[in-house]
């Protein structure tokens, strides 16, 4: 597989990720699955003074996860949409994190039940939990941010005799839209109906299994094989016996992504998904498209784990 055009090695505008720590490593240790989680949020250049219209959470203690990607067309009513978008996976948090809620879809309903404080604004919205003593993971989407599930495998390396490890991909969730660049979303006044628009799709994961999930300035930007080699690069790092190490290796993973997907936003000469499905549409697109990006990813694990983290 090619590899993708490559970003700058740092990105200076790379928002500081706020961090809470549940508990030490040495307390940690459990033969079930759990997932190692780390994220990273670019905002649009336009939009950097305000963090951006991108949000994630993930929480390691409850190894869940969520994209939202509020709406820029919303700002003209006076809104702010990263607002939104913040508000909205934090209330899904907090469902999830209060104890009666039994699984995500409860999750989501019960946070859906009263308003927004904001009075208005539209996000998409990607959830997912990996079910505590199962190895199910349940994802819920609308629009088009997605999530994608990865399993390493062998694979022949063209024209010799060699093998590789290589992330291929058993489940993608499908993106939702009313045409091109029009995402189905959940407004302010409609957002109790939000558990019945979601789409519902769940998986039973493996040890080693990559979780991504991302809003649609990743998947605009990259194809599937460059997020694929993306991941690929990473493998080892994620793979290692160390917890610490593996978590070190979901953060630079998803930061990764993220300028990779910021880069080729900003060319005007290469073919992405997004100029694809403009010409599909009958549109005029060239290269990528400038836009926030936010981007959760994980491994699925098994024994000690990390220091458990909530980031957001």
């Amino acid at each position: 597989v090619d590899q993708p055009p490559q970003a700058p090695a740092s990105s200076s505008d790379q928002p500081q990720m706020l961090l809470a720590v549940y508990s030490a490593p040495a307390a940690l240790h459990s033969g079930r699955l759990h997932v190692v989680l780390g994220g990273s949020v670019l905002p649009h250049p336009a939009k950097a003074d305000k963090g951006g219209e991108d949000a994630f959470l993930f929480d390691d203690k409850r190894c869940l996860f969520g994209v939202a990607d509020g709406v820029g067309g919303s700002a003209k009513n006076g809104v702010d949409p990263g607002a939104f978008s913040r508000e909205m996976l934090e209330r899904c948090h907090q469902a999830a994190a209060c104890g009666v809620a039994d699984a995500l879809p409860d999750a989501l309903r019960l946070a859906s039940e009263c308003p927004l404080s904001g009075g208005g604004g539209s996000s998409t919205l990607v959830l997912g939990q990996l079910e505590e003593g199962t190895s199910t993971l349940r994802l819920l989407n609308l629009g088009d941010s997605g999530a994608m599930v990865l399993r390493p495998a062998m694979r022949e390396v063209s024209g010799t005799d060699a093998k590789q490890l290589w992330p291929r991909v058993v489940l993608r969730t499908q993106e939702q839209t009313h045409g091109w660049n029009w995402p189905y979303q959940t407004r302010a006044r409609t957002f109790d109906a939000v558990g019945k628009e979601v789409d519902e799709v769940s998986t039973a994961v493996r040890e080693g299994d990559i979780v991504l999930a991302a809003s649609d300035g990743v998947f605009d930007n990259l194809f599937e094989d460059a997020l694929q080699f993306l991941v690929a690069e990473r493998l080892d790092a994620l793979r290692d016996p160390d917890p610490l190490a593996a978590q070190a290796a979901a953060d630079a993973l998803a930061q990764n992504i993220a300028e990779q997907a910021k880069a080729i936003g900003g060319m005007r000469d290469l073919k992405t998904p997004f100029s694809e499905a403009a010409q599909e549409e009958g549109r005029s697109h060239k290269g990528g498209k400038v836009d926030d990006v936010a981007v959760v990813c994980g491994v699925v694990r098994s024994g000690a784990r990390p220091p458990l983290r909530l980031g957001h």
